[in-house]
């Protein structure tokens, strides 16, 4: 069976095969028997729905899914709705935190060879697991964990693992003032093991409380970046895509804080004006 897959918005992990589209069908896009309609992004929604009308006249069965519409599903096929090298071990996490979609348990999924792992909570797997995805890695090259390793459980034998593989990087994630704590020490433990402030980079939740201001989660992303590790913003947006207010000072933060080159350049310009006064 022929299948055309096709993505609202493209990421850095969207497949780039030739079957594989971001937009709608041209003169010379060829006829398929199946047209998927991946969806992310809750947001993505609207625009989806238009590309299934666009995509109507390229094959007998055009369909909408992905975990934007029907959750996430119990099985993981590599490269189909992800780019080759990136992998999916489990399904879920336990924590059910209030800003996040996921809401059932953990599932273990077969460990497929890949060296980009965007499981959601993979350390909350079993012991066993986790040890058979990292013996799996062993093998890997470039290895980036973009799913994230939560904080509470970066402990000793997990970086003991993480020095055994050839990591490129790795995120942990504050999510709220309350859990600076397990995120400060996991970020010190990884420094001392000798990981490198670009291979430790820690995801910061912005927007969603509504006692949050863009100067409140700039002064989280310096103080991440102070300890060690290199701040990655995330901008809250709920299920029809909104931002808060003030819209264009919360972009402005998500902006300076989620590419690494500018961050670092403005670490260093306000780290000269210091020493200048």
């Amino acid at each position: 069976m022929k299948i055309a897959r096709v993505f609202p918005t493209k990421t850095s992990i969207t497949p780039n095969d030739q079957d594989a589209y971001t937009g709608i069908p041209d003169l010379f896009t060829p006829d398929y028997d199946e047209i998927h309609i991946s969806v992310a992004f809750t947001w993505d929604i609207p625009k989806a729905k238009e590309l299934m009308k666009a995509w109507e006249g390229k094959a007998p069965v055009v369909k909408m899914g992905g975990p934007a519409i029907t959750g996430e599903g119990d099985e993981f096929i590599p490269g189909r709705y992800v780019a080759p090298g990136t992998i999916i071990t489990s399904r879920g996490c336990p924590n059910r935190c209030p800003f996040c979609l996921i809401n059932k348990p953990i599932k273990e999924l077969p460990i497929i060879e890949g060296n980009n792992i965007i499981d959601n909570n993979l350390l909350a797997c079993s012991p066993g697991h986790v040890a058979r995805v990292f013996e799996m890695l062993k093998d890997q090259h470039l290895i980036t964990f973009t799913g994230g390793l939560e904080a509470l459980r970066i402990k000793k034998p997990i970086i003991d693992l993480l020095k055994g593989i050839n990591l490129r990087r790795l995120f942990t994630a504050w999510d709220s003032i309350e859990t600076y704590g397990p995120v400060y020490e996991a970020i010190k433990l990884m420094r001392e093991s000798g990981l490198t402030q670009h291979q430790v980079n820690c995801y910061i939740l912005m927007g969603y409380d509504r006692s949050d201001t863009p100067e409140k989660a700039e002064k989280r992303c310096r103080a991440i970046f102070n300890l060690g590790a290199t701040p990655f913003a995330m901008l809250y947006r709920n299920r029809a895509g909104y931002i808060p207010e003030p819209q264009a000072a919360w972009k402005t933060v998500h902006r300076n804080y989620s590419r690494p080159a500018l961050t670092k350049y403005l670490m260093r310009e306000d780290a000269t004006a210091r020493n200048v006064d």
